[in-house]
């Protein structure tokens, strides 16, 4: 691992000094290994690839089905009807922002699993995700939670109680989310380990042993997740949903427990914590910011985290949609922490800002969507601006490179080149629909773009990136993009993206197709969640809040032509 440029808080004076010492740490034989211990080398690694096979009751596999949830605008959506955050601000009375979850609940049931060698006669299994489930709800392959001690204390996989199964529908290549985390881990920021896994599961009367392909492995972020990286579980552990940015909601803890979702309890002092930070952030003056911000957040750590966003285009996040981290406040600093989630779209494959060809020259001094105040108040400061630019530098010349991931990209695809193979086969077996991005180069099809591999992804990001540091290029602002004309040029794909899961939601005798009475229902549902004053009509300022409800707001600049440079920022 690497170790980046240090920054030190002259706490004397109250001022933050951006001191880069640029001294690496010694090489490791790779160094996008997992961090090691006794069980790591049986359990994690790029090119670990596990079989596990799940039998669920046909009973139990019908109960796993989400209660609620759906569009967060649309048809079966959560109820309160569409809203969205402004910059930085609160979640929007009466509904969530587009970057919110979807309102589902799933309930995990008893299974059966075997992985690899071992046999589990009961563990807990549930699905999980928002859009993934959505885009899987009509395949066979989702993803699933795998609770080894639900119903039996003590259980575990080589030490391991929570596991989590991605399926990866919206990445056809399935590599990018293990590779990212690895990118993450060799940043030196705290991120899961991951491995591959063959899956098959049984259903009586449904499956037997039906194959649903490759799967990414993703360590549970638990408590001893934290205690391994933070040497305590006693902090406060959120995952924040419906909101981008740190949102100030007031000074009453009790407004920031929902929409912060605390995984772990936490004690009075440190929801007030979470309270003085987001003011802070928010209201303080420049010079209040600036002298009390490293008290808060550690920084150094942050720029890590942010940098190894920013290099893989990782918008599904917190510099992107708002969502898909962690937040932790570690004990013994006092200080919050970001651990990445959920990276199935990282390598510039996030469908609504435009084709991977546009992507891989999005700006570094402005990585972020539109306005993030922590974001934008850090990279406001000289300092901490230069001693991102030097991890970015540090991050490209140790890591994000041909040599060392580019390798790495060519290791994993040949472990999972068979087992992807394997699943098109049964996919096609069971002529199911497909996925998100048809083809080994991902979702460029997708944006009306070209598809690229991903090892052409990382070369010619880092020459973007080279020649945006070196002042030759001002980068592409991010911001989304609905249709032709996207960032840069054409190749949206919002609609594309919303499509299956507006089918899934409206298709309610599930043939995959609408009717004439479906498409009423469905517009008899909007109408209902839409009108406000329950007159049965749409006027203009309903009209206008339903298509907000949609859409990021406006500060990200409308659709269509490119958006280069400081001058256009939003």
């Amino acid at each position: 691992m690497f170790q980046s440029g240090r920054i030190w808080l002259c706490a004397g004076v109250g001022i933050l000094c951006g001191l880069i010492a640029s001294l690496p740490c010694s090489r490791a034989a790779d160094p996008l290994a997992a961090p090691k211990s006794a069980s790591d080398s049986d359990v994690f690694g790029l090119t670990v690839l596990h079989k596990f096979q799940l039998q669920i009751s046909a009973k139990d596999y019908a109960a796993m089905e989400p209660k609620g949830g759906g569009m967060p605008f649309g048809p079966g959506g959560p109820p309160g009807g569409p809203g969205r955050p402004g910059p930085g601000g609160p979640p929007a009375p009466g509904g969530m922002p587009a970057a919110a979850g979807f309102g589902f609940v799933f309930d995990s049931v008893h299974a059966r699993l075997q992985a690899d060698d071992q046999n589990f006669e009961d563990v807990g299994v549930r699905y999980k995700g928002n859009a993934t489930y959505m885009m899987s709800s009509r395949l066979a392959k989702r993803s699933f939670k795998i609770d080894f001690d639900r119903y039996k204390d003590g259980a575990s996989f080589h030490g391991i109680k929570k596991l989590n199964l991605h399926c990866g529908v919206l990445d056809s290549t399935k590599i990018r989310e293990a590779l990212a985390y690895a990118v993450f881990r060799a940043a030196g920021v705290p991120a899961p380990r991951t491995a591959l896994a063959e899956v098959n599961l049984t259903v009586p009367g449904r499956y037997d042993a039906e194959y649903l392909g490759l799967y990414s492995v993703v360590e549970q972020v638990d408590k001893a997740f934290l205690t391994a990286h933070f040497k305590s579980d006693k902090g406060i552990l959120l995952k924040p949903e419906g909101m981008r940015g740190i949102s100030f909601l007031g000074d009453d803890p009790a407004a920031y427990k929902k929409p912060f979702d605390g995984k772990t309890e936490g004690d009075d002092q440190q929801w007030r914590r979470l309270v003085d930070f987001a003011k802070l952030i928010n209201q303080a003056d420049k010079e209040r910011f600036q002298k009390e911000i490293g008290t808060f957040l550690d920084i150094e750590a942050f720029l890590r985290y942010l940098a190894a966003n920013t290099l893989l285009v990782n918008f599904d996040s917190f510099m992107g949609m708002g969502h898909n981290y962690y937040l932790y406040l570690v004990p013994a600093t006092n200080k919050f922490v970001f651990i990445p989630w959920d990276l199935d779209l990282a390598f510039g494959s996030h469908p609504m800002f435009g084709p991977m060809d546009q992507q891989i020259n999005m700006s570094i001094d402005h990585p972020q969507l539109g306005e993030i105040n922590l974001i934008d108040r850090l990279l406001a400061l000289p300092d901490v601006k230069q001693a991102f630019r030097e991890e970015i530098r540090r991050l490209m010349d140790t890591v994000f490179n041909d040599e060392v991931l580019g390798k790495e990209i060519d290791a994993i695809k040949d472990v999972s080149k068979d087992p992807l193979a394997r699943e098109q086969l049964a996919v096609a077996a069971r002529k199911e629909g497909g996925g998100f991005g048809p083809g080994p180069g991902g979702p460029g099809p997708m944006f009306g773009g070209t598809p690229m591999s991903l090892r052409t992804f990382v070369q010619k990001r880092s020459e973007a990136v080279a020649s945006q540091l070196a002042g030759q290029n001002p980068g592409i602002i991010p911001r989304p993009s609905f249709g032709p004309g996207g960032p840069g040029g054409p190749g949206g794909g919002f609609g594309r993206m919303l499509a299956r899961p507006l089918l899934n939601a409206s298709d309610k005798d599930q043939d995959g197709k609408l009717s004439k009475a479906e498409i009423e229902t469905a517009a008899a549902e909007l109408l209902t969640k839409w009108d406000k004053d329950g007159n049965g009509q749409l006027d203009e300022k309903e009209l206008e809040a339903a298509i907000n409800g949609l859409m990021p707001s406006p500060q990200f600049g409308p659709p269509g032509g490119p958006n280069r440079g400081p001058a256009n920022r939003p």
